[in-house]
């Protein structure tokens, strides 16, 4: 059994990665929990895995004593265990709300929200930009997106401060899970507009039961907590990227459009290193490793976003990159709810720090700069800028 996820592995996955990549592809690694489970890192096996039926993220299809991932109660699992036709019935609620029309909304709408973090007498002082913009950025969005009530907003960013945010001892997200619940009872109890996306979902609870009381429940778990992480560590990740390199910020602000870049920004930084857990449900192959009914296989994105078999040279970001299939946010029925909106979001607020503060740079050498060591995620757990 392999060791791999030791304290410098979110700050510097990517030898280790490469290491098993060569090796094998597939290998038994040991889990910072204690249990095992089966690391794929290669592209090709990820991208099949993410598709694959017989790989699923229902725990109950879990055997043994492999590792089993967050186990999330219900009803917050809802969108997790959802049958198929469910599930794409759920994901429809949100899609619908993310629109063209209403992502291009967003590309006004997120400079105004960078503003209200970052101010302009900021100019020339020394801030860290995970505490005043990365972190708290993402509570504002949803807020805006879902017709939070200011309360509600509050509580939201608060459990990200003590779960994000540098302290002496910072609580796990699985043990805020009743915190978590509170909240969501909280948005749905509060009265939410009818013009809201979160009003139009608790109407149409009401008025005919689509989404169910625990459907809702789940959804909003997934949208308020489960892409929360990953969004503020690619905000992060990227302003340290482009501040670190003068050439990378050039290209940047000759791009057209900086979605596009934002994809290598992903592909390059992968902040969820790791998809959920599936559960084989069925003895199956991959590579050259068979896979026991019963066990559990972590699908490697980072490590997918890595294989030069498709993207070469791939320790170095290229923001003119080709759009290639990277897999930061996940494939298949499982991929990310928010990718469109992480998308444009991201463009957006890095456009408008860069703009804003054109002489922004770090206000350490990057390799002080600490990463939190987040078993499935990773990215800095402060960045100090001066504006």
């Amino acid at each position: 059994m392999t060791d791999v996820f030791d304290s410098d592995f979110a700050r510097n996955p990517w030898p280790t990665l490469e290491r098993l990549r060569i090796e094998g592809g597939v290998h038994r690694v040991r889990t910072p929990d204690g249990p095992p489970a089966w690391l794929v890192t290669r592209y090709r096996d990820v991208r099949a895995g993410l598709l694959d039926e017989r790989l699923s993220t229902r725990v109950r299809y879990a055997q043994g004593d492999d590792y089993r991932g967050f186990s999330v109660p219900p009803p917050l699992d809802a969108m997790l265990s959802a049958a198929p036709a469910d599930h794409a019935r759920l994901r429809g609620l949100v899609t619908s709300e993310l629109s063209p029309r209403r992502l291009a909304e967003w590309t006004d709408r997120a400079p105004r929200l960078v503003d209200s973090l970052l101010h302009e007498d900021d100019s020339g002082e020394t801030v860290d930009l995970v505490e005043r913009l990365a972190v708290p950025l993402p509570a504002a969005v949803l807020g805006e997106l879902l017709g939070l009530d200011d309360h509600t907003a509050e509580r939201l960013r608060g459990w990200a401060n003590s779960t994000l945010l540098p302290s002496a001892a910072p609580p796990r997200a699985r043990d805020t899970l009743a915190t978590m619940l509170a909240i969501i009872a909280d948005a749905t109890a509060r009265a939410p507009r009818s013009d809201t996306a979160l009003g139009r979902w608790v109407g149409a609870h009401r008025a005919c039961g689509s989404p169910t009381g625990a459907e809702l429940t789940g959804l909003l778990f997934y949208l308020l907590f489960v892409w929360y992480e990953v969004l503020a560590d690619l905000i992060a990740g990227s302003v340290l990227t482009l501040l670190g390199s003068p050439g990378l910020r050039q290209t940047w602000y000759a791009l057209g459009d900086k979605r596009s870049a934002v994809d290598e920004l992903l592909r390059h930084l992968s902040p969820q290193v790791l998809a959920g857990p599936r559960f084989a449900t069925t003895d199956l192959v991959i590579g050259d490793t068979t896979i026991a009914a019963g066990q559990t296989v972590l699908l490697c994105l980072a490590s997918a976003n890595h294989d030069p078999e498709i993207f070469p040279r791939p320790a170095v970001p290229d923001l003119a990159r080709d759009r290639a299939d990277q897999l930061a946010l996940g494939y298949g029925m499982h991929a990310c709810l928010g990718n469109a909106l992480v998308h444009t979001l991201t463009a957006a607020a890095l456009e408008h720090v860069l703009t804003r503060w054109p002489d922004a740079a770090l206000a350490v050498d990057e390799r002080e700069i600490a990463w939190r060591s987040g078993f499935r995620h990773r990215g800095p757990l402060t960045l100090p800028v001066r504006l």
